[in-house]
């Protein structure tokens, strides 16, 4: 790699090749594709701007400390949302509710998750991401206070449904805060990173609340994460820096004067110079050479603003409550809602049965066992996180190397199709063998291979839609997120009645189709994405002028 970022001919930077379709990029600075600078050079995407306090322009260990808060938020709030199925059997013996009622908080639960998005996401694009991590914060503080106390039904209804609330933004904000902070070839890394964390959460977790409710009784498993969410909060206090970058009026003067340039990835060492108090470069990251010295670096304190606000109206803040659902007009963002409110509804569906059908004959299992049936598809997530994080982001720069320098999104794709082919493979093995009362090991295999694609697939989708709609990420997220758990809240409290009508075996049978069926959505989208995007290229433009973010220069 060039130790410096190369001078284009008239100073603009054809980072934007085919600006028919959005998403479409200049990866690979390959002669091919430009006329200059060296061959096989990575171009950084977006191109940070001069200004020292942008996101981009952090160091690498200022980025980690950053993300590494948002990703323990991650953990504990998919901890919160997931624990409570490991205990139902003591809910249903100590409280006398009923499975079915038990699942029905389930269900309330991700009716939260739906909602949740559409209530927070739009303050955190206005405000930014900061305040809207530590209200959330506080609140699943005071939720795991109201969850070790409860003692009825009503009360877990209504805990469920404000833990969903408070918890949806961690299905959301996250990825927003890697788009802020990350290039676009190390979001895959990154995107595998939140969802290893998540899987701790949603698999791990149960593990250890079976542990903790078997030998200090189920409402210390909330008093737990009361404890670590108190943590959370005050890390988000004292050391969350905002990464919601807006220019000032002196960065914007300072941008449009400066001569522009490629910025490549290497390093030089000589870059920082001159530049009073700035930090050293992310290993990662050329050229701070045209960071402007005059702007100055801002104070611990203003790192730590309680908001950061973007320009912009009234009527502007409010679009933001009902322009994500327009969102979904767009095929891209349409995909990946439905890959993602398929795969949680299979997760939940699992969920709900092993806590029924593993603590009766003849596996009776007790507390402990069921929460230990979370470790094949955490197992399988992990495996998934190398598949989908860095031979994802190697992948892509490969693709473009051959494409003449060019990435496409749709090459984020090309490897879902071996998890699209195994997570239904997963759910029929799951499914059949519990059907027949098969070794408890059978199952698990099946869970493993479902834990494997449904992290593979989650990972790769959320960087295609980063890679393609970055401008509108945030409403994006917002109507993937809501249809994502609409739809895993309706199978949720249709998978009692519908074991009972088809019976465990043709219910899997569905399942397994349906599985099929989403996540093979993928073929279409390779061949015919970019011209969807094309097509859909007005209306993705139209959206992204109501952004009320300040765009670099």
């Amino acid at each position: 790699m060039a130790a410096h970022a190369p001078s284009l001919e008239g100073g603009n930077l054809p980072t934007d090749v085919g600006v028919d379709a959005p998403g479409t990029v200049v990866l690979e600075n390959s002669s091919s594709a430009l006329k200059h600078g060296k061959d096989g050079e990575l171009i950084l995407y977006p191109q940070p701007s001069t200004d020292p306090n942008d996101p981009l322009n952090w160091s690498m260990r200022r980025k980690i400390v950053n993300f590494s808060i948002a990703s323990f938020y991650v953990l504990m709030v998919f901890a919160m949302l997931d624990i409570g199925v490991v205990v139902f059997q003591d809910y249903n013996t100590l409280l006398g509710i009923s499975y079915d009622n038990l699942n029905n908080t389930f269900a309330a639960n991700c009716v939260g998750l739906a909602f949740g998005c559409v209530l927070f996401i739009p303050f955190s694009i206005k405000y930014g991401r900061r305040p809207v991590y530590l209200v959330t914060t506080f609140v699943l503080f005071l939720c795991g206070i109201w969850q070790a106390a409860l003692r009825d039904y009503p009360n877990m209804v209504a805990v469920n449904v404000f833990d969903g609330l408070a918890g949806a933004v961690a299905d959301t904000i996250v990825q927003m805060t890697i788009n802020d902070l990350f290039f676009l070839h190390q979001r895959g890394r990154m995107n595998a990173a939140y969802l290893t964390f998540m899987n701790i959460g949603v698999y791990l977790a149960p593990v250890v609340a079976g542990y903790s409710a078997v030998s200090q009784g189920w409402p210390w498993i909330y008093w737990w994460c009361t404890i670590f969410l108190g943590i959370n909060f005050l890390m988000f206090v004292f050391l969350y820096e905002e990464t919601k970058y807006v220019t000032t009026l002196v960065g914007i003067t300072a941008a449009t004067s400066a001569s522009k340039s490629v910025q490549i990835a290497g390093q030089n060492k000589e870059s920082s110079q001159g530049v009073k108090g700035a930090e050293s470069p992310p290993s990662e990251l050329t050229s701070v050479s045209e960071i402007d010295s005059t702007i100055p670096l801002k104070t611990y304190r203003q790192r730590l603003a309680w908001t950061t606000t973007t320009p912009g109206s009234f009527a502007d803040f409010l679009r933001h409550f009902y322009q994500p659902f327009m969102m979904l007009t767009i095929p891209g963002v349409l995909y990946v809602a439905l890959q993602f409110g398929a795969f949680l509804s299979w997760v939940s569906v699992v969920a709900v049965t092993e806590s029924d059908y593993f603590s009766a004959a003849p596996y009776n299992f007790t507390t402990i066992g069921i929460g230990l049936l979370n470790l094949p598809p955490f197992i399988g997530a992990i495996i998934s996180t190398a598949y989908s994080g860095p031979l994802s982001d190697w992948s892509i720069i490969q693709l473009a190397k051959r494409n003449g320098g060019v990435y496409e999104p749709e090459m984020r794709l090309y490897l879902t199709i071996f998890p699209a082919l195994l997570g239904p493979a997963g759910i029929f093995l799951y499914g059949f063998s519990l059907a027949k009362d098969a070794h408890w090991i059978i199952p698990c295999v099946g869970v493993a291979l479902y834990g494997f694609s449904q992290a593979s697939i989650q990972a790769l989708s959320l960087s295609y839609l980063m890679d393609s709609y970055s401008e509108i990420l945030g409403d994006a997220l917002i109507g993937v997120t809501f249809v994502r758990n609409i739809v895993a809240a309706g199978i949720v409290f249709a998978t009692g009645p519908w074991i009972d009508s088809l019976g465990l075996y043709n219910t899997f049978v569905s399942l397994g189709c349906l599985s099929l069926f989403f996540t093979l959505l993928a073929v279409p989208m390779i061949i015919w994405g970019k011209k969807m995007r094309i097509m859909c290229k007005d209306r993705y433009e139209a959206y992204s002028k109501r952004q009320p973010q300040v765009h670099r220069t």
